[in-house]
């Protein structure tokens, strides 16, 4: 039996270090922009790449939670799927599932990183997604980027969710959030656990930059989510199951590159909660684990185990939620 099946497009990333580069806004607001110089030769100084994608970053930081977990995805049958396979094996995450079609490529992405944030510029493989049949016995499924055709696999968890109990987080991707169709609305209502980041949040809600969280936190329960988390880089995290919204800030530490923060929130807060702790212990967890991945290039470097993030916040007792 499976503790986690996470579904989602598994990417060969370029880390680039951008060391040459200005933002033309406040990094607080939604629509940054990184320039660069254009039609130029522009020398960076480092350049690291690793198999990546939500979905394996996810299954990596719950297994290191001490559970079972695997990764479904649809890749080209190519060296990155090779890639692929070996590296899931490394973290104790099983490649069951990991579907490999000829004549595809696998999805790629360049992630442009300056002064801890990152850009990135990704081509999504174009192919549909359908759950594994016969669906694996699995206690969660986490749903996570997708390219365009994901429509099927979503009224697959759906299904799984009503005829087996599977209990469902999701964390929508760009594609998802940008074409807002009704079967990710019918998702939502069948979730559990929704994660989202800030502007994601104000971007499914179509809610100004005015309004504040208990306005975005409210919004996104109404939605059928049982407990909406929203994360908010260096300014913390929220989590709100209708009745009582917590915050936690952002645990202490230094900022190298921002790649997997999110995803290392996300399996820190799940891995606690499939250990049985409340949702404002989870954002204790999800906190510390973002915090020393965003410490290290690229998103698995840095991802804890429940016992070391446990040892970090008892040795930082006035790190709390409020």
């Amino acid at each position: 039996m499976l503790d986690l099946l996470t579904v989602g497009d598994i990417k060969l990333d370029t880390f680039i270090q951008v060391p040459d580069a200005s933002v033309a806004c406040d990094l607080r607001m939604p629509d940054c922009k990184l320039c660069i110089a254009y039609g130029k030769k522009i020398p960076v100084s480092k350049v690291v790449s690793q198999i990546a994608g939500s979905a394996p970053n996810v299954a990596i930081g719950v297994t290191k939670f001490g559970f079972k977990t695997a990764v479904y995805s649809v890749m080209g049958k190519d060296t990155t799927a090779e890639q692929a396979k070996s590296f899931l094996k490394a973290y104790k995450v099983s490649s069951k599932y990991l579907v490999e079609e000829e004549g595809l490529h696998s999805s790629t992405a360049a992630v442009l990183n300056f002064k801890g944030e990152s850009t990135q510029l990704v081509d999504h493989l174009d192919i549909e997604y359908r759950l594994p049949s016969p669906f694996p016995h699995v206690t969660w499924l986490h749903m996570s980027e997708l390219g365009n055709k994901y429509s099927r696999v979503f009224q697959d968890a759906i299904r799984a969710h009503k005829d087996y109990g599977t209990l469902i987080s999701i964390n929508p991707g760009s594609v998802q959030l940008k074409e807002r169709k009704d079967v990710l609305f019918d998702l939502i209502s069948h979730t559990q656990i929704l994660f989202l980041n800030i502007s994601e949040a104000r971007s499914l809600l179509r809610i100004e930059h005015g309004d504040g969280i208990h306005a975005i936190m409210a919004g996104l329960i109404k939605l059928g989510a049982k407990l909406a988390v929203v994360t908010d880089g260096i300014h913390g995290a929220h989590a709100f199951d209708g009745k009582q919204l917590d915050r936690v800030p952002a645990f202490p530490g230094k900022r190298v590159e921002a790649t997997g923060a999110g995803d290392a929130f996300t399996s820190g807060f799940l891995g606690a909660i499939m250990r049985g702790l409340p949702h404002r212990e989870a954002l204790r967890y999800g906190s510390t684990n973002a915090a020393s991945v965003v410490e290290h290039i690229g998103p698995t470097s840095g991802l804890l185990s429940h016992t070391q993030i446990a040892k970090r916040l008892r040795d930082r007792p006035s790190f709390k939620t409020t």
